[in-house]
């Protein structure tokens, strides 16, 4: 394409000089920021002075060719520092990468030939400089340049020497030795890399105009559409709406940058997690954008975030996925210690709306972005289903509840899970400190509307991945009025090549199946006595309890992206239907507090953790000790 002309030959000239992002300096002449006062009306446009200079002309060439006589014609005030060092061979190329855009339905205000070379050389108002001047100037692209006078003509722009200050009707004019060094942000500087093509055509991909009916003028109403005499409009982006605006100049961003050999590699690894059954449409499509999403994910850092979730950039670095309610997961989107971890041994790239680590080895691990554990609220109401019998009638009662552990002679009882799992309650009428002396779980909590009826509910399982092995994990509370343990069992219904699911579904066994010397267990022997006595689990009746369902499962379709899960669980009571068993054994009501689903690349990292579920977190929850 002609725009990689520009990107990839002209930026020899455009980008040689030193990239140097200049703080403000104080300015007490303010009157270099207004119009020039008098004699201005009878001088020519900076248009006509421009035209009029044989040692411009490359430069009025380009001024023709992109459309901008009118803007340099205008009573607009302006100033203009028009490079005499620019060559015939570098007009023609910024020529020739704004036609290549206007190719691309670009705007004008979104064309690189005018962001990255002409809106560089041009400001707003009139700008006098004398021997005193020390200021930054904005540019029409937005990038912030220091001027320094040295008489009522001459100066530096960002170290490129200028002089012959020309009075015109709207503006000033002056003429720079050089082509004025464009410093890119950094989506910029990323397009201007040959390595890294996958990137910038992924996200140009997301491009998209969007009309602005507050800055358009509204011509009335044709058909019942609104017809615009002056329509604006706003260029966005989602993936950068969602991830990081890495192509504003006012936040400072972080990006770990893929060449193009890592996004392939990671491409080919991340992709079979998106297989699809014969129902989804644009399978292949989805499964593509699902991959190269993962591949960014994670990438982009906010510097702000730094104060909204009181971290030190120092310490840790969070992405722009980092969330407080994810104190489940300390590995999730979290980087401790980064200039000796993540960053180490990474080109850093100052850009002008902060920096660019260029990944050439895939620093990126996926269990801290999207391959990361993905804890399920078993109280929310979005992922189960409600039983209903023939009449349509729903079988369960289902409510959501709080259960609060104690302290126990100044420490918390112990669960079997870990701590992150646990969420305070901020809706409590408990007050601060009394938070300190407890924790909260939420729960649901699932009664059968009839006493000889089992118990159970049906969860959908969002987001999972095809050609992975899953440790699935469920947590509950006690019941903390009988004191008794529950008994229950775990189905799955998983969906076939066709998008259907089977009428029956399959049943977990315990992979700890409950014996004579199961400890923690009582009356072991009524358990042992009940027919299919492999699938019964055992909750706590005294502690917060987390239970391995099941290790290793692996699904061979995805349910990233669908608006119905591919797998169902179902979680049911289990034991005698006897109410002597029932009342002093064991209870049939069910508190979930959370399902925990722990994906792995191969079958053997999940068999070896499937018994640790702490190891998943212990090597980060280490470095958050040492911060």
């Amino acid at each position: 394409m002609k725009s990689k002309i520009f990107s990839k030959v002209m930026a020899a000239a455009v980008l040689s000089a030193p990239l140097i992002l200049w703080s403000a300096c104080t300015d007490t002449w303010s009157e270099h920021y207004d119009a020039v006062e008098g004699g201005m009306t009878d001088q020519p446009s900076l248009l006509s002075n421009i035209a009029d200079d044989p040692n411009l002309a490359n430069f009025y060439k380009v001024v023709q060719e992109t459309g901008a006589s009118d803007m340099l014609s205008s009573p607009q005030q302006l100033t203009v520092w028009a490079p005499v060092g620019l060559t015939s061979a570098q007009a023609d190329s910024v020529i020739d990468v704004y036609n290549s855009e206007v190719a691309l339905n670009k705007e004008t205000e979104d064309n690189k030939a005018m962001t990255q070379f002409l809106y560089n050389h041009i400001a707003l108002y009139s700008r006098t400089v004398s021997a005193l001047t020390n200021d930054t100037v904005a540019m029409l692209n937005g990038k912030y340049m220091h001027l320094i006078g040295t008489s009522s003509e001459s100066g530096t722009l960002q170290d490129n020497p200028f002089s012959g200050a020309v009075i015109c009707n709207n503006g000033i004019l002056y003429k720079a030795e050089n082509v004025q060094t464009f410093f890119p942000n950094i989506r910029e500087y990323t397009e201007l890399q040959s390595n890294m093509d996958s990137l910038t055509a992924f996200l140009t991909y997301y491009d998209e105009y969007e009309l602005d009916e507050d800055a358009s003028v509204a011509g009335g109403v044709v058909d019942g559409k609104t017809v615009y005499l002056d329509s604006v409009t706003n260029l966005t982006n989602e993936m950068l709406t969602k991830y990081g605006y890495i192509q504003r100049e006012d936040s400072t961003y972080y990006l770990i940058a893929p060449t193009d050999e890592v996004w392939a590699k990671e491409y080919e690894k991340y992709y079979p997690y998106y297989t699809y059954d014969s129902s989804v449409s644009n399978a292949d499509s989805l499964a593509d954008v699902q991959t190269k999403t993962d591949i960014i994910c994670g990438r982009i850092f906010n510097m702000s975030m730094a104060s909204k979730y009181n971290y030190n950039p120092q310490d840790s670095l969070c992405n722009t996925q980092y969330s407080l309610n994810q104190a489940h997961n300390p590995r999730q989107n979290v980087y401790y210690k980064p200039e000796s971890g993540i960053l180490a041994g990474l080109e850093k790239v100052e850009c002008s709306n902060g920096y660019v680590y260029i990944d050439n080895k895939g620093v990126i691990d996926p269990t801290t972005t999207f391959f990361g554990r993905k804890d399920i609220e078993a109280y929310s109401s979005r992922y189960y289903e409600i039983p209903t019998n023939s009449n349509n009638e729903e079988t369960m009662l289902v409510s959501q509840s709080t259960y609060y552990q104690q302290k126990s002679n100044g420490q918390l009882s112990e669960p079997d899970t870990l701590d992150m799992d646990t969420e305070i309650d901020n809706s409590s009428s408990s007050s601060s400190s009394d938070l300190d002396d407890e924790k909260s779980f939420n729960y649901a909590m699932v009664l059968a509307k009839t006493s000889s009826a089992q118990t159970q509910l049906q969860y959908d399982l969002p987001e999972t991945f095809s050609n992975c092995y899953y440790n699935i994990y469920l947590v509950t509370v006690p019941d903390d009025q009988t004191h008794l343990p529950l008994w229950f069992q775990v189905s799955q219904n998983v969906v076939n090549a066709n998008g259907t699911f089977p009428s029956s579904s399959t049943y977990f066994n315990n992979p700890h199946p409950i014996t004579e010397d199961s400890e923690g267990i009582d009356n072991t022997d009524v358990i042992l006595t009940q027919s299919n006595n492999g699938r019964c689990y055992v909750a706590s009746a005294e502690k917060v309890d987390t239970i391995l369902l099941q290790s290793a499962v692996k699904y061979s379709y995805s349910g990233v992206g669908l608006d119905d899960g591919v797998v169902q669980l179902t979680i049911g009571s289990f034991g005698p239907s006897s109410s002597s068993y029932r009342e002093r054994v064991y209870t049939r009501t069910l508190r979930l507090n959370e399902i925990i689903m722990v994906p792995f690349e191969t079958e053997e990292e999940a068999l070896a953790a499937a018994d640790d579920l702490d190891a998943f977190n212990d090597d980060i929850l280490e470095a958050n000790k040492e911060n």
